[in-house]
């Protein structure tokens, strides 16, 4: 199965060379018209987006804006926080940079299929790294909201001033949630609640963060 694709790269090269891989696959490669323009996603079938970091606002962006729309992530990294970050910000897969140009046409093949394609090493390492939460481990929306403040750094002291409560207070309450969740502190809480999905920012946040237009990056 083939179609049209857009390849989303901040890199002249990088977005070459995908692009090359692509077309000799069969794919078209959709261009902007014209470049200064929007790129008009909901006509196209697929988006290929680099991730050179951590940052996976694209993604999240593509997929709040074009729910219908199919995104691949092509990473440079292979570490499995990159691989994981990419599915949770709402990719349909994820494939290395480094990876045959046969097997990137795979995996964009099967995630227009409706499948999803990773490489073996990841998806063991997902599945090690998976961490259900334990009968009784459900927290209420407050708690979530504790722990996402606390992993953007704000001080116990500073939470309870935003929450309404003493500190001596809010430290109980703390405890009480560590003690349901089954860590010992902060750090370990907030590494769990990582591993549980509870830290993905919530909606109102996501879009302080979302560029006024989406546009496939010009060759600088």
């Amino acid at each position: 199965m083939t179609g049209t694709v857009a390849v989303v790269d901040r890199i002249p090269t990088f977005r070459a060379g995908l692009t090359a891989v692509l077309e000799q696959g069969g794919f078209a490669v959709a261009e902007p018209e014209p470049p200064d323009l929007r790129m008009p996603y909901d006509r196209i079938d697929a988006a290929v987006v680099t991730v050179h970091t951590a940052d996976m606002h694209t993604i999240r962006e593509l997929v709040a804006d074009f729910p219908d729309l199919i995104v691949v992530a092509v990473l440079v990294s292979p570490a499995i926080a990159d691989f994981h970050g990419a599915l949770r910000a709402g990719a349909h897969a994820g494939v290395l940079w480094d990876s045959k140009p046969d097997d990137i046409v795979a995996v964009l093949r099967a995630a227009i299929a409706g499948q999803t394609l990773l490489p073996t090493p990841i998806v063991r390492a997902l599945a090690e790294s998976s961490v259900e939460r334990p009968e009784g481990g459900t927290l209420r929306d407050d708690e979530v909201r504790w722990l996402r403040a606390i992993a953007r750094g704000t001080s116990v002291v500073r939470l309870a001033r935003n929450e309404g409560y003493s500190q001596r207070e809010i430290f109980r309450r703390l405890a009480d949630l560590y003690a349901r969740m089954g860590v010992r502190n902060r750090h370990e809480a907030v590494a769990l609640a990582s591993r549980w999905g509870l830290l993905m920012p919530a909606p109102d946040s996501a879009a302080e963060h979302r560029t006024t237009v989406l546009q496939l990056h010009k060759t600088r």
